[in-house]
């Protein structure tokens, strides 16, 4: 579904284009997003030598998600711990 507010860009990774619709309040930061994907895909590219576009966009998608893991399981040990610290709170009050 296509509103009022969206705007169509065009991004390239591993040297072809791809076009998105998103809101005009997500398209930078989605410019951003691809860039960065862009570049590690590159990297990845690089690094291993001989490694082909497919591999590289594999590569860089697993280290996201980790990365995402990572992210996902630090903000859930946050919240338990403030949970303790809020059950702490009120039973000393």
């Amino acid at each position: 579904m296509i509103t009022e507010d969206s705007k169509g860009i065009s991004v390239v990774i591993m040297g072809r284009q791809h076009q998105f619709t998103c809101s005009a309040e997500q398209a930078e930061d989605l410019n951003q997003a691809a860039s960065n994907l862009a570049d590690m895909c590159e990297k990845i590219k690089h690094s291993a030598g001989n490694a082909n576009s497919e591999r590289a966009l594999l590569v860089a998608s697993i280290n996201l998600s980790y990365s995402l893991l990572m992210a996902n399981n630090k903000i859930d040990r946050y919240h338990l711990g403030q949970d303790a610290l809020i059950s702490t709170l009120k039973s000393a009050l």
